[in-house]
């Protein structure tokens, strides 16, 4: 199926509740045997340590070419790194009973080939890759026990509603690329198409979407295919053409021409072809509330919190976490008001406007202000290279739901960072690009991939890690903030209310969807549960439907986050006097994604040298 690495941060459901906009599942990466971690070439290593990078390079391979998206978001230049492109393709997305066996027989045999390496005889740093995969295979396994509960048309994550991103962000390096590209937008229907067998199969198995989830993929589809001939496929692929220097002029009509008739000939109809497909299936869902509904449903989100958050707790351990973490901010809002009311009033009468400044800026003049003076927690890094675009006109109202997102660059072409702004939301810049850009996505990943980790450290996202360090990182610049006069004397408490009214938000949206898909919550149990504690409850009915449809949606931002803060508050509980969170941040900046519980291990040590 198709893979990239797409972080969103998305329009407020409530206060500030964020989503992800996300496809595919492999971050920009490439191979090269023998090229990260703590050897400096491969006569260092023994031969269970060279098999072992060979097995690596061997998986890697295997999944950066699985399709052209992958590929062309993966690597820049494949020759020089050793990969060979793959036949133009979208990948296969076969769910027949024969599609799934095979898949899984594939799977299994590289989760097999891990296991038979003897771990102790590997490296410290292959250790770790060994223990990130080890635990990626044995999560990912899961998968495989509810396959039909598997949703590839989701409101939030199905191809419908990520498609558009995935292909006006495609790299145009050459001719070949653009080539390539129409070739794959020729593609889509037969894809779509695939998509809609398993939709056919999973109604007939009594696993097809509420009919409130259908709809809006309905609804999705409609806004797709309306103005044809304007479509803002063809738009934009024709602004993206006329900037390439390389291609001559006749080339370039020829190219828009047949992008053209390959968007309205293919890509259309899959979309056309979608909406039919749900029309006629609308009906035959069996459940209309959240996914533990169904039969092994609360297993397959026990899978989904593990696979989104990072987490090793179970559904009840997270849910106590939260819980415990909401009544810590009441009461530390309640200290904030006692100790200075005014600062509270001046929040609530202001909360739109408080970072006006940053607002009036652009996007890359908020990225620079924040490397310039949100850097004290955060290892000495050199200026990290981007480009911070505006999102095209067209695409503007298609993508009303997200703000910003960062893309990570190919791993050969390190400086080549992009964030792109949607200008129909310019509220918000400071948190938002701090969150996408730096101290959070940017850093995270520029600061990663400086220390030339294993090509495969970079391959699967860790959504848990990734959003619950941007969020965490976000939080933190606030700090750096400098309010307008009025709110100056304010400062401190507006920083810490605004973290706290934040972070509220996205807890409850993770309580909510816990509540939802793993305790089997009604819609008339979220609405109580929105009343009790301040919110809105005449919100409910959108957020209920949300949640059934994209389960664990927002578990990397709320139980991600949690976990990153539990972990801070774990080392400088432990370290005491000790504790220096510039040092803290750098242990988990240096490791780089992977699951919680792997991630404590590093802190342990680090605990461990800095106790001496």
């Amino acid at each position: 199926m198709f893979k990239m690495n797409l972080k969103a941060k998305c329009k407020k459901l409530v206060a500030a509740v964020t989503c992800t906009a996300m496809l595919f599942s492999f971050t920009a990466c490439s191979s090269h045997l023998f090229g990260g971690g703590d050897a400096d070439s491969s006569d260092k290593y023994t031969d269970v340590q060279k098999k072992f990078e060979e097995y690596l390079d061997a998986y890697y391979k295997d999944c950066v070419t699985d399709d052209t998206l992958s590929y062309n978001y993966s690597i820049k230049d494949g020759a020089s790194m050793g990969v060979e492109e793959p036949e133009v393709s979208l990948g296969d997305f076969d769910m027949s009973d024969e599609g799934i066996a095979e898949d899984k027989a594939e799977f299994d045999k590289f989760f097999n080939d891990l296991k038979a390496f003897d771990k102790k005889k590997l490296t410290e740093n292959q250790q770790l890759t060994y223990d990130v995969l080890y635990e990626y295979f044995e999560t990912e396994e899961l998968s495989y026990q509810n396959i039909y509960l598997y949703e590839p048309f989701s409101p939030m994550r199905g191809v419908q509603a990520n498609l558009s991103t995935n292909f006006t962000d495609y790299r145009f390096d050459d001719k070949g690329d653009v080539e390539r590209y129409i070739q794959l937008i020729n593609m889509t229907r037969d894809y779509f198409g695939k998509c809609i067998e398993f939709e056919k199969t999973k109604s007939e198995k009594g696993y097809f979407m509420s009919d409130a989830v259908c709809d809006k993929v309905i609804e999705q589809c409609n806004d797709f295919i309306k103005d044809k001939e304007n479509h803002f496929m063809i738009s934009v692929f024709d602004a993206n053409i006329d900037k390439l220097e390389f291609l001559t002029e006749d080339e370039k009509e020829t190219f828009k021409k047949q992008n053209k008739e390959a968007v309205l000939n293919n890509l259309i109809p899959a979309y056309e072809d979608t909406k039919k497909c749900m029309e006629s299936l609308k009906g035959t869902g069996k459940n209309a509330e959240g996914v533990c509904k169904y039969e092994g449903g609360k297993d397959y989100y026990s899978y989904l919190l593990k696979h989104y958050a990072g987490t090793s707790k179970t559904p009840e351990e997270v849910i106590k976490m939260l819980e415990t973490e909401y009544q810590s901010l009441m009461t530390e809002m309640y200290m904030a008001l006692m100790e200075d009311m005014d600062a509270y009033e001046y929040f609530s009468s202001n909360y739109d406007s408080l970072f006006a400044a940053a607002d009036s800026m652009s996007a890359t003049e908020v990225i620079d202000k924040l490397m310039e003076v949100a850097t004290e927690h955060y290892p000495a890094f050199e200026k990290i290279q981007y480009k911070a675009d505006y999102l095209d006109k067209s695409l503007e109202t298609i993508m009303d739901n997200t703000l910003a997102y960062y893309m990570s660059p190919a791993y050969d072409d390190q400086n080549n960072n992009l964030i792109r702004v949607n200008g129909l939301h310019p509220d918000g810049m400071w948190t938002t690009l701090a969150h996408e850009g730096y101290p959070g996505h940017m850093l995270q990943n520029a600061y990663f991939m400086s220390t030339n980790p294993e090509p495969v450290r970079t391959l699967h996202n860790f959504l848990g890690y990734m959003e619950g360090w941007a969020m965490y990182a976000c939080y933190d610049a606030v700090d750096y903030y400098e309010f307008d006069e009025d709110a100056k004397p304010y400062a401190k408490t507006l920083s810490t209310v605004y973290r706290i009214n934040d972070e509220i938000s996205y807890l409850v949206m993770g309580r909510i969807d816990l509540g939802i898909n793993y305790e089997g919550w009604s819609l008339q149990d979220t609405s109580d549960y929105m009343n009790e504690n301040g919110f809105n409850g005449e919100a409910a009915e959108e957020l209920y439907y949300t949640m059934v449809g994209d389960p664990a949606v927002y578990q990397s931002y709320s139980t991600g986050y949690y976990e990153l803060k539990e972990l801070h508050d774990y080392a400088e509980k432990k370290l005491g006097a000790n504790f220096d969170v510039k040092e803290f941040n750098t242990v988990i900046l240096k490791t780089g994604p992977c699951q919680y519980d792997i991630l404590k291990e590093q802190i342990d040590k680090y605990i461990d040298d800095a106790s001496k």
